[in-house]
């Protein structure tokens, strides 16, 4: 009876293991680029393993903050939900503390709503609205409290969003508003991550 014939390896498998591992060797070399800045000098501090992650809201010069809005537009529920959708949104996603009197906090974010309206994008044979337009501008700024001299001079920051909505479907002029006032929420405190004062404008 003839036996089984020995298995041999193939060789393309083989070449293709190899391959395979240079080329996660390779991979994981270049890891240690993503996220962090090069290893800091000698002397330096060290920080976690010699790498450093910076913080992306800085509390040397503030650590709570006051949020004021007022509106210039008809609707004028529109600044009390602009300023919820603000502090929960800080509260949410920051180290600031929100303070409900201004003599308590080291910095005021305030501003007015400029703008306020929705506008037709598409009419239905009914000459209905099908499909609309809601949108927003608010221009603020955050300041020292009391502000320094630069930011009393300094101009305000434009926020705006637009969102689209459609009746047919349940919603609302109310509910649209409601987007827009959570997104403008997010870029404001997108942009507190980076601090609107320097070091001149404390001097």
């Amino acid at each position: 009876m003839p036996r089984n014939p020995v298995p041999t390896r193939d060789p393309s498998r083989k070449r293709a293991f190899s391959v395979l591992f240079l080329v996660v060797l390779f991979a994981a070399s270049g890891c240690n680029s993503l996220g962090s800045r090069p290893p800091s000098e000698p002397g330096e501090d060290n920080g976690f393993l010699g790498w450093h992650f910076h913080a992306p809201f800085d509390t040397s010069e503030v650590k709570t903050v006051f949020v004021y809005f007022k509106t210039q537009t008809l609707h004028r529920d529109l600044q009390l939900q602009l300023i919820e959708a603000v502090q929960k949104e800080i509260s949410k996603r920051t180290p600031y503390r929100v303070v409900g009197n201004p003599e308590q906090a080291d910095s005021i974010l305030s501003g007015t709503i400029i703008y306020a309206n929705r506008n037709l994008i598409v009419e239905a044979p009914t000459n209905l609205p099908r499909e609309l337009n809601a949108s927003m501008s608010v221009t603020l700024d955050w300041t020292h409290n009391p502000p320094t001299e630069a930011e009393s001079k300094r101009g305000p920051t434009t926020v705006a969003e637009t969102v689209n909505f459609i009746p047919e479907v349940g919603e609302t002029t109310s509910s649209a508003y409601i987007r827009a006032i959570t997104s403008i929420a997010q870029q404001i405190v997108d942009m507190m991550e980076v601090p609107w004062f320097n070091d001149d404008d404390v001097r």
